[in-house]
């Protein structure tokens, strides 16, 4: 349980941050504009904690999930030994009680009060390890070349069918570069391929996935890095949650709609989940019989599929659990535990 007495909400954006650091009875202390380096995090926090005599052990720090630019906050925090809390935009904004204007002066105020309310149920950010940090790098090389790929040869197709002229000045222009783009991701893919293979726990992890039908190996090792070979996340139930595949009731009196999926979710992950579901429900097996069967019952196909993304989450976490490739009834004799477990 976070007990902290002083806490800091940092509204950052790409090359600065606003802070505010205030105590746990909502007095502020101080106010001030970060230059997003490194550099500039360390200098101010070791000011705070001096000037204000604070122990590392007595300050949390909190901002938004901002992707990349939070990372010099996150780097400088770890190398300090100061806890850092890494949350979900939409959360905070939701558990703001007043909205009214909008400054990034204003909203660090907002995060440092929102830290301070909910800190017991801070989730403390601890940095991946080094090997899963190079499969990320790798896996986003990979990512945005195969993008590039599929642009180009989107045009192409366009074009052969619609433009013969315009088909001849692509294919032209674009061989070489297709040619070096189709290179460089078999490099990628060797590249994520060494990688696993130097961790034991990593590489055994993506073989026990591939095991679950409509998982392949690169939506195996994206499913690893996202959440850093699992070590962020306790039970199946945390994970589909996380990943915004479970529905919650949509009610109001006596008004009782379908139950909706929270939009506080990582779409990294629901778009794998999506990808494997789809993958699933395409193979012969029990989830496309699944598939089926609810669709003919005159079930929505979207609430089905979603249904389907939950099971695949709960087969993931089966094998991870038990560490033994995925049986279907192997998948059945875990369920209570992974029930107990949630």
């Amino acid at each position: 349980m976070m007990n902290q007495k002083y806490l800091i909400g940092v509204d950052i954006s790409k090359k600065k941050g606003d802070s505010a650091l205030i105590t746990d009875g909502l007095s502020v202390l101080s106010e001030k504009v970060v230059q997003n380096t490194d550099v500039k995090w360390e200098r101010y926090l070791m000011t705070v904690l001096k000037k204000n005599k604070i122990a590392r052990e007595d300050l949390l720090v909190c901002c938004e999930n901002t992707g990349i630019y939070s990372n010099p906050l996150k780097r400088v925090c770890h190398k300090l030994g100061i806890a850092l809390w890494v949350e979900h935009a939409l959360k905070i904004k939701r558990a703001s009680t007043d909205m009214r204007g909008k400054t990034d002066r204003q909203d660090a105020l907002r995060i440092a009060e929102y830290a301070c309310r909910y800190r017991d149920k801070a989730v403390i950010y601890q940095p991946e390890k080094p090997l899963v940090r190079a499969l990320q790098h790798q896996v986003k090389i990979r990512e945005t070349l195969i993008e590039k790929k599929v642009a180009m040869e989107n045009q192409l197709r366009e074009a052969k069918s619609h433009d013969p002229e315009l088909y001849k000045a692509l294919v032209k222009g674009y061989r070489t570069v297709l040619k070096t783009i189709n290179a460089a991701i078999k490099k990628a893919e060797a590249e994520i391929e060494g990688l696993a293979a130097q961790d034991e726990e990593i590489s055994t992890n993506e073989a026990l996935l591939r095991s679950i039908p409509g998982i392949g190996a690169q939506t195996a090792l994206r499913f690893i890095i996202r959440t850093d070979n699992f070590r962020n996340f306790s039970s199946a139930k945390h994970l589909a949650c996380y990943a915004g595949v479970v529905p919650f009731a949509n009610e109001s009196g006596t008004i009782i709609k379908r139950q909706r999926i929270s939009k506080m979710a990582d779409k990294n992950l629901k778009q794998l989940l999506h990808m494997a579901a789809m993958a699933a429900i395409r193979s012969k097996g029990e989830l496309q019989d699944y598939y089926k069967r609810k669709v003919a019952e005159g079930k929505n196909k979207m609430s089905v599929l979603n249904a389907v993304r939950n099971k695949l989450v709960h087969r993931i976490f089966a094998v991870i659990l038990r560490q033994t490739p995925y049986q279907r009834e192997n998948y059945f004799s875990i369920k209570n535990e992974i029930s107990l477990a949630c």
